[in-house]
């Protein structure tokens, strides 16, 4: 028969190797990364529950030394709770860099807070304590009472933060992702689709949560730590490796992208102060030059060939031409009717179709990375979607043929 609580010991154990584990690493990763400490701090703060619980195992302390609980305990209502609510402000760092400061992550507890405090001021003026329930029937047998419907109450309030978090984390995503195309010519690590699995891995812990809360038993507490565990492997493999494309206090004062932008514009613009067109007053000047702007760009692009370079970026422009990030972006835009990235995708694949048709001692696998693809694979979807559907190896070859 299998020993659940021996298992359940072993588990804990490798849960706060992994938490704590991460968490270093990502600290270590993480001087010039916010949202990298963020999620390093998230895993630190699971990484503690677990390293007390290991050390009431091994101290043998009866009040951290448990394998089951009570139906709605107090206890696991209140931490259970506020560590999901943790596991959710990862997201919103990742979209919106800076703005979740100190005072803002308490604004966001309030609720919370003021829901628990509210249970028991009312316990203490009816004289009670919160009621021990061994089981669902003891549960449904008082459901009628105070006690226990406002820990039914509490337990799905949750439901409410994971709406509204997950809510205001997606709403920003296709801002986010075309602050990558018009700022960044290869986005390879600053993609968020990941953020979706992230999410429904937070759902997983939360219904292992209330099966756990509302069962109790020893294997529920085992299925909630393996699904905690296969989560945070998840998160921190991604979040080793995720670059933010804004910089790290961005939305530091509003969490709409337009304010933050017009603040980071003049911060660049105090930068070039001795360029005429980056005044906002000057939009006359700068549609009378942009004719200009875009063809020296152009002409920049065929001598220099910037985009051979797989980090080359949007700012790297104002080396020849310097205005702020709204009008370089403006020039691409509004000047080549593309975005910076799409534009700079279209130099690379022209450099690659002539690579293609006359370096035929360089192999088809190389081509793309030369040309500053930052990989085989991005290098051929990108080169299959320009040419319907015709890959880099039967343009070789039709152009052989030729």
């Amino acid at each position: 028969m299998l020993d659940y609580a021996h298992i359940l010991t072993i588990l804990l154990t490798m849960a706060a190797v992994i938490c704590m584990g991460g968490a270093s690493l990502l600290f270590l990763r993480g001087r010039n990364n916010r949202s990298r400490r963020m999620l390093a701090g998230v895993m630190a703060a699971w990484g503690l529950a677990y390293v007390v619980r290991v050390a009431g195992i091994l101290l043998g302390n009866q009040n951290l030394n448990f394998t089951k609980t009570d139906v709605a305990a107090m206890f696991v209502l209140v931490f259970g709770n506020l560590y999901l609510i943790i596991l959710l402000l990862y997201p919103l760092e990742v979209v919106r860099p800076g703005w979740l400061n100190l005072k803002r992550t308490g604004m966001l507890m309030i609720p919370y807070v003021l829901l628990i405090l509210f249970y028991y001021i009312v316990l203490y003026l009816l004289g009670q304590k919160p009621l021990k329930l061994y089981d669902m029937n003891q549960f449904l047998e008082h459901i009628g009472e105070f006690n226990v419907w406002y820990r039914l109450l509490m337990s799905f309030s949750i439901i409410v933060y994971l709406v509204f978090l997950f809510r205001l984390t997606w709403r920003y995503k296709e801002f986010y992702r075309q602050w990558c195309r018009n700022n960044y010519s290869d986005a390879r690590n600053m993609d968020i689709s990941w953020l979706r699995q992230y999410g429904i891995g937070v759902v997983l812990i939360g219904i292992a949560y209330f099966w756990l809360l509302f069962d109790g038993n020893t294997y529920c507490f085992i299925v909630h730590n393996l699904t905690v565990q296969c989560f945070f492997c998840y998160a921190l493999y991604k979040g080793l490796f995720h670059d933010n494309p804004y910089t790290e206090h961005f939305f530091s004062h509003t969490l709409d992208e337009a304010e933050a932008c017009q603040k980071a514009e003049f911060k660049e613009e105090q930068l070039f102060a001795n360029n005429v067109v980056c005044s906002l007053g000057n939009e006359s000047v700068f549609l009378k030059k942009l004719p200009a702007y875009r063809d020296e760009i152009a002409d920049w692009m065929v001598k220099k060939k910037p985009y051979l370079n797989p980090d080359f970026k949007l700012m790297d422009v104002s080396d020849i031409l310097p205005l702020n990030r709204t009008y370089l972006s403006r020039v691409f835009n509004e000047g080549f009717g593309n975005s910076f990235s799409d534009v700079v995708r279209d130099y690379r694949i022209h450099e690659a179709e002539w690579m293609l048709a006359n370096r035929k001692d360089i192999p088809v696998g190389q081509v793309g990375e030369l040309c500053g693809f930052s990989s085989p694979s991005v290098f051929h979807r990108a080169f299959v979607q320009r040419h319907d559907g015709l890959t880099p190896n039967r343009y070789r070859k039709q152009a052989e043929e030729k």
